[in-house]
């Protein structure tokens, strides 16, 4: 069977499909991602195969919860219970993360994390808000940034081929995009938030806060207690960092009409 290649992936440990409870005051608790494969699967790979089979049916199955929750219409076979709060869906859609971050693959880690990043942006509005929805995402925007920005033997790639332009423009404008639902999600369910409170959070952080910030996360993930407004507008952070304007500079130049030779 083609999931028996799986085993020979590391898993996920089982706390990744616990997320913090939405009536706590969210906190940067444990979210990093799990230590990837030291070599890339082989395209074509009967490893590969099983895998991406692997993800393509959880994923269905988590857009079935999904669906369920609005009708049963053409479902009635599927005995899987509709999602009822974000939680449900977080636990879910965590560890399928990971198992795409241990893979080791760019060719598989970049379209499925934005295929989850997506869900998770696009699931917001259904549900009340949660808190569990900041260390999804923190472990998005880690798996981002790495694939954006990757070390070799320890020191920062100066050039980075693993991922194209048009990804970077899908990935800068998911992120936008969800932002702006967060933002909308947790107003809506009464925190004091809004999108110029995020920009202006990012606007008053300067570089030495910046490396402060970094040392608690890495130091006090599970002590230090974050208001929701700050982790609003800390989510994505590294790979905005990242991308920047980038977007811009990587679009070739396009030849003027007073360029052509007159013939």
């Amino acid at each position: 069977m083609a999931y028996s290649n799986l085993q020979t992936l590391p898993t996920p440990p089982a706390s990744a499909a616990s997320p913090a409870p939405s009536n706590l005051s969210t906190s940067s608790r444990a979210s990093s991602l799990p230590i990837p494969r030291t070599h890339r699967l082989q395209p074509g790979s009967q490893k590969e195969i099983a895998l991406i089979i692997y993800l393509d049916n959880h994923i269905l199955n988590i857009t079935r919860r999904y669906a369920k929750k609005f009708t049963d219409e053409g479902l009635q076979n599927d005995d899987t219970p509709g999602y009822t709060t974000y939680d449900q869906f977080v636990a879910d859609v965590e560890p399928l993360v990971d198992v795409v971050w241990i893979s080791g693959t760019p060719s598989i880690q970049i379209p499925y994390l934005l295929q989850l990043a997506g869900l998770a942006c696009s699931y917001l509005q259904a549900f009340p808000f949660s808190n569990s929805l900041f260390p999804l995402l923190s472990k998005i925007d880690q798996g981002f940034a790495s694939l954006l920005q990757p070390t070799q033997n320890g020191a920062i790639s100066a050039t980075n081929t693993q991922v194209s332009v048009t990804e970077k423009v899908r990935i800068k404008s998911l992120i936008e995009e969800t932002r702006i639902a967060a933002v909308n999600a947790a107003s809506s369910n009464g925190h004091a938030a809004s999108v110029q409170d995020v920009t202006d959070a990012d606007a008053d952080v300067d570089d030495n806060e910046r490396d402060e910030e970094g040392q608690r996360d890495e130091d006090d993930d599970d002590e230090q207690p974050m208001s929701v407004a700050l982790a609003l507008s800390r989510i994505y952070k590294r790979t905005l960092e990242i991308l920047g304007d980038s977007l811009v500079t990587s679009v070739p130049p396009q030849p003027q009409h007073d360029d052509i030779p007159m013939t």
